[in-house]
């Protein structure tokens, strides 16, 4: 069943006519396949070590202070590619200004370096937590994600960013 989620997610996100598909494709992925509504994607500049808060859905981002929530380890992490699972008693995936909890960080990687972060907020009430399969969709996300985001053939217009934070 998960290798059919799998090909499901990988075929959507090939797909993506356009960068707009492409986020829809997106939010679909996170809402039917990870169990939740409510994500925000943060672009990452390389060269100044700001996050930019691009899109979100269900959650308003202005406030939204990602550097807090991952802490320097954790904004390490999402640098060399790892992902971070949030613990129910973990204060630290609180996102200042918001009062929202991360559920997970997932880095979206280009040519071996992360270009955006992921953070999955409030999942479905019948999602209890991630499992082994949730964390295969992570990756596929992961590698294959930022293609159709933020390739020049599928961005039509520039997506709407937010205010910057350092790393």
């Amino acid at each position: 069943m998960n290798d059919l989620r799998l090909e499901a997610a990988r075929k959507r996100l090939a797909e993506s006519r356009d960068q707009e598909d492409a986020i829809e494709g997106l939010r679909e992925i996170v809402a039917n396949f990870l169990g939740s509504e409510e994500f925000g994607l943060f672009t990452v500049d390389r060269r100044s070590g700001i996050f930019r808060a691009s899109w979100s859905f269900g959650i308003e981002l202005d406030h939204y202070d990602l550097l807090l929530a991952l802490g320097d380890t954790g904004v390490q992490r999402m640098m060399r590619g790892e992902y971070l699972i949030e613990h129910p008693r973990h204060d630290r995936g609180i996102l200042s200004g918001t009062g929202a909890r991360v559920q997970a960080f997932v880095p979206i990687r280009s040519n071996g370096q992360t270009v955006a972060v992921l953070a999955l907020l409030r999942l479905l009430p019948q999602k209890l937590a991630f499992d082994r399969s949730d964390l295969e969709l992570f990756k596929l996300l992961s590698d294959e994600a930022a293609k159709p985001l933020f390739s020049s053939s599928t961005r039509t217009k520039s997506a709407a960013e937010g205010s910057g934070m350092r790393a």
